[in-house]
């Protein structure tokens, strides 16, 4: 049987496994298509990742010469005819089983590994399989920013399998075995946290606690010289196990997954750019968390409790929101009670022109820097909602933004649940992208609070992280995470009586139960919010010349689940 490899060099391999290759700008197009295989990629996509933002004059023609290329190319490898690539009006699909990419045979097997109904040797089973399928840095001999920007991805994806592997290995007995090629990863991925928790975990149970704490030690002074940050909670959690003597330490959080259902390749063409994950999505695509250098956030220090520590931010933005005018619908009255609400369950989409006003309210206030948020810079446009900012006063005076609230229902605000949000966010200085949950009652209710689900204050949108802010106590960061957030990215919160789990691409960033001290959790009925904050306020800067003329949070979908 063929197979296209996309998790080392870009390759072919035959059915009489002889391998396949081409010319560099040949392997490009095979990879833009193999990575959404199965979905229709326009032709403009492919011309962007292949060639970026200098293609030559006649780039569809060329394109289409090395489409010829490569089925010829896929016929000469795979036995199965259905292994081709497809014309469509305005782009091209790429027709294969989900096992005849490596890619996707990978995902597939984590997913698998990830299943709670998953006995321990099945999971390493399972998970020494996907790791062997990594033959080197991804998409080798693919260049260009695309190319480098879905390396990150994927390496992401494939450090993240490597850890819940080891993790599986020490959960079946085997952690002297996994301490080398643990070591080795860690050496070389400094800042990935999940790969330093698995080793730490992996060298206690060895029976090497000193060098376990040594480990931590090291961690923490490397995100504290380089960041000025302090190591997740989860660490943090394990830390102080270790230092009790414990030989079975923090079990791992379980993995959380993210899985659209659908037969795999989707039966009907689909845009790629609707992106893997969206709930329209016609195929199967199990979204594997990005394995984002984790850098933590700043409750904690080694040797001491976790102290809660109250940030500008968190204080401006319950200020600046819990000021503003809502445009709400006239009749929709809070519900202050906590009993949770039936199940219920809403998509949108914004496959329309508008957002309905029933369950969508902008914002219109006058801020104190001399910004003002407005309906006018919200809008719907191309199947997502934008939220947009505008202006380059340094001092703010006259700069406006948008801010929009998701009421859910008409009359409703609901308590406890589920959100999800797919996103991406411009670049620009002077602006910063927020979203979270956010009270339908005055401050001074019992059970008030807000959560936080990311802010990103970085004009370059490399940092976002989460926050907390329990009934009568001051923001709680989370643990900021780096990374592309110019991409798309699945953002989710789940909020409940006890608990709050924040994560990125399934990846838990937050999760209050791995707290050392409690945190008192916000009970009064919240909505979902988007906003842009202008600044200068807090820790988003002044806008400058550098800031675009308009900057926009893109939502691409959001999802709720009571």
């Amino acid at each position: 049987m063929g197979e296209l490899r996309l998790l080392g060099p870009v390759e072919v391999r035959t059915h009489d496994e002889s391998v396949l290759t081409g010319e560099p700008r040949c392997l490009a197009v095979l990879a833009a298509l193999a990575v959404d295989a199965g979905r229709v990629v326009p032709v403009a996509t492919l011309i962007d990742r292949v060639w970026g933002e200098d293609p030559p004059r006649q780039a569809a023609k060329t394109l289409g010469t090395y489409i010829t290329r490569i089925r010829r190319m896929l016929e000469q490898s795979f036995s199965d005819p259905a292994v081709t690539v497809v014309n469509h009006s305005g782009g091209y699909r790429l027709t294969t089983r989900s096992d005849q990419v490596d890619l996707f045979r990978f995902r597939d097997l984590v997913v698998q590994a990830r299943a709670l109904s998953c006995t321990p040797q099945t999971r390493v089973a399972l998970l020494r399989q996907s790791v062997v399928l990594h033959r080197g840095n991804p998409l080798t001999g693919v260049n260009g920013a695309w190319a480098t920007s879905t390396r990150e991805h994927l390496t992401g994806e494939l450090l993240t399998a490597r850890a819940e592997w080891a993790e599986a290995e020490v959960a079946v007995g085997n952690a002297t075995a996994v301490l080398a090629p643990l070591t080795a990863l860690v050496d070389t991925n400094p800042l990935v946290e999940s790969l330093v928790v698995a080793l730490v975990r992996a060298l206690v149970v060895a029976g090497r606690p000193t060098e376990a704490l040594e480990r931590c030690r090291l961690h923490q002074q490397r995100l504290a010289d380089g960041y000025g940050t302090d190591p997740s909670p989860q660490l943090m959690a394990l830390y102080e196990t270790v230092l009790r003597g414990d030989r079975q330490p923090v079990a791992a959080a379980p993995a959380t997954q993210y899985e659209v259902s659908g037969a795999w390749p989707v039966t009907e063409p689909e845009l790629a750019g609707a992106g893997a994950g969206s709930p329209s999505s016609g195929g199967s695509r199990s979204v594997i968390p990005m394995a984002v250098g984790s850098v933590p956030g700043k409750g904690h220090r080694w040797g001491r409790r976790r102290v809660m520590v109250t940030v500008a931010l968190g204080t401006t933005l319950a200020v600046t929101l819990g000021a503003a005018t809502m445009f709400r619908p006239s009749d929709r009255t809070a519900d202050t009670s906590v009993t949770a609400a039936p199940s219920f369950t809403a998509t949108e989409d914004f496959s329309g022109t508008a957002l309905a006003p029933q369950q969508w309210a902008a914002n219109q206030t006058q801020r104190e820097n001399g910004s003002s948020w407005s309906p006018g810079m919200v809008r719907v446009n191309g199947g997502e909602l934008q939220i947009s900012g505008m202006g380059r006063n340094p001092s703010g005076r006259g700069n406006v933004a948008g801010a929009v609230c998701w009421c859910l229902e008409r009359g409703v605000v609901r308590t406890y649940g589920v959100w999800e949000i797919r996103a991406k966010f411009d670049v620009g200085p002077g602006y910063a992208p927020v979203m979270g949950l956010y009270p339908d009652v005055p401050e001074e209710t019992a059970g008030w609070g807000f959560l936080t689900l990311a802010r990103l204050d970085d004009g370059e949108r490399r940092v976002m992280y989460p926050v907390v802010r329990g009934v009568g106590v001051g923001p709680v960061d989370g643990a900021a995470m780096t990374g592309d957030f110019t991409t798309w990215n699945t953002y989710s919160i789940e909020w409940r009586a006890d608990f709050v789990t924040i994560s990125l691409n399934g990846l838990v960033i937050l999760d209050t139960r791995t707290f050392s001290e409690p945190v008192t959790i916000p009970t009064v009925p919240m909505f979902l919010y988007v906003q842009m904050e202008p600044g200068p306020e807090g820790a988003i800067p002044a806008p400058n010349h550098q800031t675009p003329s308009q900057v926009t949070a893109h939502v691409d979908w959001a999802r709720y689940a009571s």
